[in-house]
């Protein structure tokens, strides 16, 4: 019987994060790219400063187009589709693609511009169809260039889920608001947690996947992402034509008691599109020993509650936006909150679609469009998502008020 090949994943560390890429990228074989043309789908999902771990960091997009110019004749785009009320070409710039975008053989695509394609999902388990990027059908090769981040709802945000980036504006959203509790309980025999959430994301593997995957770990993000945690300098690329086996070392790396079980999205995809991979053992990796690589992150918090003792968090089937704006809110008020709250008397927030009227306490401020049906049950702060200086003015007059 003849060996299954196994997937190559190749591993690189240089503080000139450019010799990385490219030492990385030497030792995987990629196919001939001459003629097609081809999508850089780096993680640009906020309007934020670059070198943070939340969006990719430029360098290593330049490295990874300078690379594959210097050795294709193709027709190159960059792209992505970033969170709600966020303009694409403003969260480009001010992540520090200005440069890149300026490059007369890159063209720049806002992935929402033109009217979405509306795919069928025959094997979805939850998903049955979505819309997703109207560019979709004159791409011929997708690289997915993510930034390595742990991630509160998803485990970690890796190069499979920046694939949700194709994803049609406010489609995206509709990811979070799924709900089959059926299902849920028959994943929940074999899997020690699941949601609707992670479901959805691996059906999304039935439509597309990346042809080639370039893992930023240059700064990798630990914590609470995918947004409000820390950034972790690694000087680190991982690269490979198999997305699945790229995302296993980028665990191995930084979560090495992890396994696929804590990122449920990427085992549900081992179970159904690709049974051969699940863990190091199913992987080729250069170089085959790769101890010297590894960098354990801060997981993503179980409980926001842990950290801010005088703050009580609601959170039930929220998307990431809330959740780093409150996490965001807490972090940048932290002296405001404790002034007037306390563990005994504490600032009492809730988000998600799942919210009920008995998981509520009587002052709760309920925040999104998501928690409007129990508007009637605590203080609602009106937004997809509420803006921070929204939510604290919403506290301080409340507070005010309270007072007098």
């Amino acid at each position: 019987m003849v060996e299954k090949k196994k997937p190559i994943v190749s591993v690189a560390r240089n503080i000139d994060i450019s010799k990385a890429v490219h030492l990385a990228l030497d030792k995987i074989e990629i196919p001939n790219l001459s003629g097609k043309t081809i999508l850089l789908k780096p993680n640009v999902g906020r309007e934020v400063d670059p070198k943070l771990g939340i969006n990719t960091n430029p360098d290593v997009v330049e490295a990874t187009f300078n690379y594959l110019r210097d050795r294709y004749e193709a027709n190159f785009l960059i792209g992505d589709s970033p969170i709600i009320n966020t303009d694409t070409k403003k969260a480009f710039e001010q992540s520090g693609f200005t440069d890149l975008l300026n490059n007369k053989d890159l063209q720049f695509i806002d992935l929402d511009k033109l009217t979405p394609v509306k795919k069928e999902i025959p094997n979805g388990k939850i998903l049955k169809n979505i819309r997703i990027t109207g560019y979709f059908h004159d791409i011929d090769y997708i690289i997915s260039i993510p930034v390595l981040k742990m991630h509160m709802h998803c485990g970690a945000s890796l190069s499979f889920k920046n694939m949700k980036g194709l994803i049609y504006k406010r489609d995206k959203i509709a990811l979070h608001h799924l709900q089959s509790p059926k299902l849920i309980e028959e994943l929940k025999k074999s899997m020690r947690k699941i949601k609707e959430l992670d479901i959805a994301i691996a059906d999304l593997a039935n439509i597309f996947v990346p042809d080639l995957v370039v893992i930023d770990a240059s700064y990798a993000h630990e914590g609470m992402g995918p947004s409000s945690g820390n950034a972790v300098k690694l000087d680190t690329i991982i690269a490979s034509t198999n997305f699945l086996a790229a995302d296993i070392i980028a665990l191995t790396l930084t979560q090495p008691e992890w396994s696929l079980e804590d990122v449920p999205h990427l085992k549900l995809i081992s179970e159904t599109i690709l049974p051969s991979i699940k863990t190091l053992k199913d992987i080729k990796t250069i170089p085959e020993n790769i101890n010297k690589f590894v960098k354990r992150l801060e997981p993503p918090p179980k409980s926001i509650t842990i950290k801010y003792q005088n703050v009580k968090l609601i959170d039930i089937d929220s998307c990431s936006a809330c959740l780093s704006t409150i996490f965001n809110l807490l972090k940048n008020n932290k002296e405001f909150i404790d002034k007037h709250y306390t563990s005994e008397k504490p600032l009492n927030l809730a988000i998600g679609k799942g919210i009920k009227k008995s998981d509520l306490y009587s002052d709760t401020y309920l925040i999104g469009n998501c928690t409007f049906h129990q508007k009637e049950n605590g203080t609602f702060i009106q937004g997809c998502t509420p803006v921070e200086s929204t939510i604290l003015k919403t506290i301080k007059e409340k507070l005010t008020l309270n007072s007098k």
